[in-house]
């Protein structure tokens, strides 16, 4: 291009015009922050970490209130122990045992859940192992199981299932004669007054004599199919580890064979509808011999009289 050219040329603007520059209002008295507003702003800020901490324990507590809830939690539950700092935290934050509610059990047995359980007003409720309390609480001997559960922030549950009281069993006689509440496996149910339970339940059958109790499911079992005889019997006495002996509320002794207790049951039975033999005053009535039974009745001094003998039928 010539110079003449180019020297003709418009020229062109190679730079934009400067920004305005906002002049800054100059900071009156008015605008600065208070001390208080300073204050409450620092103290927002420390206490930022002490929320999070406690959103985090409610968020727990909620978590397991909800497992609670679920059936058959309390066997699935994760043990805590008192010393763990969750349980502590959780303590301070209000999370400890003030109430404990045992039910299904008899004032003779509580002493002794309460102590197996292990658990005490004030106990970071946490810090109970439920799994263990309850089988610490299953060992009583008057309790068949035992469910534990928190209720949160501050209660523990206990439902108790007692052993159920089959028969009372004597062992020894005379001034020597212990008595025990037993269960239908003929397991001693412990902590438990036998004389009180008789009281209770009239009906208890009284078992006496070694091995009496391991055997007396069996032969309640046969006694329930002969309610004429059955409602009679206050005692049975286990003889020489084979057979029975049945006491009668009139004092009578039924003597039962070593085997076939059933023929001998039937046979008692039907001259009970037939003669109200049981209703007699008999001292005696021996079937301990196969198709015999002898009878001996009650004198009016006292002394046995010759038994009248009668084959079965």
């Amino acid at each position: 291009m010539s110079r003449l050219s180019a020297a003709s040329a418009p020229m062109r603007a190679t730079s934009r015009p400067a920004a305005k520059v906002k002049s800054k209002k100059p900071i009156t008295a008015q605008d600065r922050l208070k001390a208080r507003t300073l204050f409450f702003r620092r103290v927002k800020r420390s206490i930022k970490p002490g929320m999070w901490v406690l959103v985090s324990i409610f968020a727990v507590a909620f978590i397991a209130q909800a497992v609670r809830a679920i059936p058959a939690a309390p066997a699935k539950a994760v043990p805590l122990h008192s010393g763990s700092s969750f349980a502590r935290l959780a303590a301070v934050a209000g999370f400890k045992v003030a109430n404990i509610k045992i039910s299904g059990a008899d004032d003779s047995s509580l002493p002794a859940i309460q102590a197996a359980l292990g658990v005490r007003p004030g106990d970071p409720i946490f810090g109970v192992s439920i799994n263990d309390a309850a089988q610490r609480v299953a060992q009583v001997g008057s309790v068949q199981s035992a469910i534990i559960e928190r209720e949160l922030p501050s209660t523990i549950v206990v439902a108790i299932t007692q052993r159920a009281a089959f028969a009372i069993w004597q062992t020894g006689s005379g001034v020597s004669a212990q008595y025990a509440l037993i269960d239908k496996a003929g397991n001693i149910i412990a902590n438990q007054n036998a004389v009180e339970a008789k009281r209770r339940d009239p009906n208890l059958l009284l078992v006496v004599g070694q091995g009496a109790a391991q055997h007396a499911a069996a032969l309640q079992t046969q006694l329930d199919a002969f309610p004429s005889i059955n409602q009679r019997i206050v005692a049975a006495e286990w003889v020489d580890g084979l057979r029975w002996n049945l006491t009668l509320k009139d004092q009578t002794v039924v003597k039962l064979p070593m085997n076939d207790v059933q023929t001998a049951l039937i046979q008692l039975a039907r001259l009970q509808t037939s003669m109200q033999l049981l209703d007699r005053p008999v001292e005696a009535i021996d079937m301990r011999l196969p198709g015999r039974m002898v009878v001996h009745p009650a004198s009016r001094d006292g002394a046995s009289s010759p038994g009248n003998a009668a084959g079965h039928s």
